[in-house]
């Protein structure tokens, strides 16, 4: 009889961490995601850039477009100086002041890499390995939620990532 229940839990153990794996690699290769949490008023919004092997540099600027169901909203531009294989933080609000975004209108992020090569650089490449974003209302609930884990390789030819989960 002890065999038997042994037998049981090992085959109950071997089902559960078989399925724990499975929901494990499918969270990690999941692709873009985002949804708001609750409906409200965005006030800001907290970025996250992950940065791959080929740095952003000081003299380029990401400029991030929220995609709403009435269109485009430009937020603040962010200055690089990004390192390589680095994670940077940027709190950033609407470029335009009297801008207001309900979360549940969002639908996705927009991404332009701006180059501004001076002597001795050359046009910036960066490679962005994944960018999250959690947005806030002005009295600083948690409203929204973005991730994408794609890489992508912006160049002077390819200045634009476009993602909506």
């Amino acid at each position: 009889m002890r065999t038997r229940i042994s037998r049981l839990r090992a085959a109950a153990l071997l089902i559960t961490a078989t399925l724990l794996a499975t929901l494990g690699v499918t969270v990690i290769a999941s692709p873009a995601s985002a949804g708001p949490i609750a409906c409200n008023r965005l006030s800001y919004l907290n970025f996250y850039f992950r940065t791959g092997g080929d740095d952003l540099r000081g003299n380029s600027e990401v400029i991030p477009y929220l995609i709403t169901t009435s269109g485009d909203v430009e937020l603040q531009h962010v200055w690089g100086g990004f390192g390589g294989e680095t994670t940077n933080f940027r709190t950033l609000r609407f470029l335009d002041p009297g801008a207001s975004v309900n979360a549940c209108s969002v639908t996705g992020l927009r991404l332009r890499m701006v180059s501004h090569p001076s002597w001795p650089e050359t046009t910036d490449n960066w490679n962005m390995d994944t960018v999250s974003f959690y947005g806030y209302s002005a009295t600083n609930v948690y409203s929204y939620h973005f991730y994408a884990p794609s890489f992508f390789r912006f160049t002077g030819s390819q200045q634009w990532w476009p993602a909506a989960p």
